[in-house]
């Protein structure tokens, strides 16, 4: 048995004698000098490496070796790097001793640091958000990839925009792409694919605005909520959408007929509004689902010719000229195309005591504050024949005019209020466009 065998046996209890207690300096000097532990032509301070393999075999001995060493005075390093050991003393000066490597003297109870084996799994790194990572598209998708813009990626999802072959907008929809096995996977068959663009959003009829939309969206769809910003980002600064107003749009006679409004009101059907008019169009409500006015285009009704039977006072509350709105220069100019309020004292069987009512026209009420039938429309050229944007319901006759007060100054009020202010901005953003 060669010597450190019989030291390591020389520490188990059930064979040594407890009254004999290891002199740990001499078992070291032992283990550090006797030449019959090798039996290569190394040098004597150099382990071969069989040797270091069955060092490691007999760490458990070793440890308790140590624990003896360290009541003579003499440290010794456990783990699997170098041997570090305090300076050797006299008696074992001229024997062969391995190179220390100076380190920090460890406490008696250090438990040693194993290095993790080269085969050890690494950690997985996060994934680059790039479009180069995404995979799973199907082949006609493949070919829009590259023309794509990468929107943004947050959690485990990558958002691109995309348009449409006939437009040049970006983001006309989006594309999500969801990180499975460390690559980001569009499959088409998910409902959280493709999610609309904000064109789409800000248009939307559901009295949402463009952010409240798309949050909707995402929560329909199955794509956390809270990563809407960090993915899609916001409408532009200042646009429509950022603002809070929509827009509505109709080129069905030639002309860019289109107005803007909050995005809390709704686009109803028109043929439950009162406004006497046979046109086509829309109707809006607001947020209460109140009906406040309707677009038509493409009516032949003029109402200025209605008989009345009385002629009354009337008073123009507010106006505002609009000589944008385009007019039949075949008709009769009455005036210039405009926005108005106009309140008319009603007679004795006309619904009264006042009668309201609001939008644009190009008529006149009379003369001398003195009327007849104010029709709130405007004759327009071609295809848009009479159009107006208001319950178009002439003032002058029973049931007629869209709004009832006690008096004029009650009539007057009514422009104060916010909900006044909101329908002026709605029938004054309306703007009539020839499309060439």
């Amino acid at each position: 048995m060669d010597p450190i065998k019989k030291l390591i046996s020389g520490t188990d209890p059930l064979t040594v004698d407890s009254s004999a207690a290891p002199d740990g300096e001499e078992a070291l000097r032992r283990m550090l000098s006797e030449p019959a532990a090798f039996s290569d032509s190394l040098p004597a301070n150099v382990v071969p490496f069989e040797d270091r393999k069955r060092r490691r075999a007999r760490l458990a001995g070793v440890l308790t070796l140590a624990a003896a060493a360290v009541t003579a005075g003499v440290l010794v390093a456990t783990n699997l790097g170098s041997l570090t050991t305090a300076p050797v003393p006299a008696s074992t000066a001229n024997a062969a001793t391995p190179t220390a490597t100076p380190s920090t003297t460890p406490s008696p109870t250090q438990i040693p640091t194993l290095t993790p084996s080269a085969s050890a799994p690494v950690a997985a790194g996060p994934v680059a958000c790039t479009k180069e990572n995404v995979d799973g598209v199907q082949s006609w998708l493949a070919e829009q990839l590259p023309a794509m813009r990468l929107s943004g990626c947050a959690g485990d999802w990558m958002a691109l925009s995309a348009s449409a072959a006939a437009q040049t907008d970006a983001g006309s929809w989006f594309w999500m792409a969801k990180l499975t096995d460390r690559r980001y996977v569009i499959d088409a068959d998910k409902p959280w694919a493709q999610v609309s663009g904000w064109e789409t959003a800000a248009a939307n009829n559901e009295r949402l605005t463009a952010e409240q939309y798309m949050d909707q969206a995402f929560a329909s769809q199955g794509i956390p909520g809270d990563l809407r910003v960090q993915l899609l980002g916001a409408p532009a600064p200042g646009s429509l959408a950022a603002r809070g107003i929509k827009t509505y749009e109709d080129r069905s006679t030639g002309y860019k007929v289109s107005f803007n409004y909050p995005a809390a009101w709704q686009l109803a059907d028109p043929s439950e509004s009162l406004a006497l008019s046979d046109g086509l169009g829309t109707a809006l409500t607001d947020s209460s689902g109140q009906q406040m006015a309707r677009l038509a285009f493409g009516d032949t009704n003029d109402w200025s010719t209605s008989a009345c039977l009385d002629n009354a006072p009337y008073k123009v509350l507010d106006s505002q000229p609009m000589p944008g709105l385009p007019f039949d220069p075949a008709v009769p100019a009455q005036g210039t195309p405009r926005f108005a309020f106009v309140a008319m004292t009603s007679a004795a069987n006309d619904g009264g005591p006042v009668q309201a009512g609001i939008g644009i026209t190009n008529r006149i009420a009379g003369q001398d504050g003195i009327g007849c039938v104010l029709d709130f429309a405007v004759a327009g050229p071609g295809a848009l024949k009479l159009y107006s944007f208001t319950d178009r319901r002439p003032l002058g006759g029973p049931m007629w005019g869209l709004y009832k007060f006690n008096t004029m100054e009650e009539a007057a009020a009514f422009t104060r209020t916010q909900g006044y202010k909101d329908l002026k901005a709605v029938i004054t953003s309306l703007t009539v466009t020839k499309i060439n």
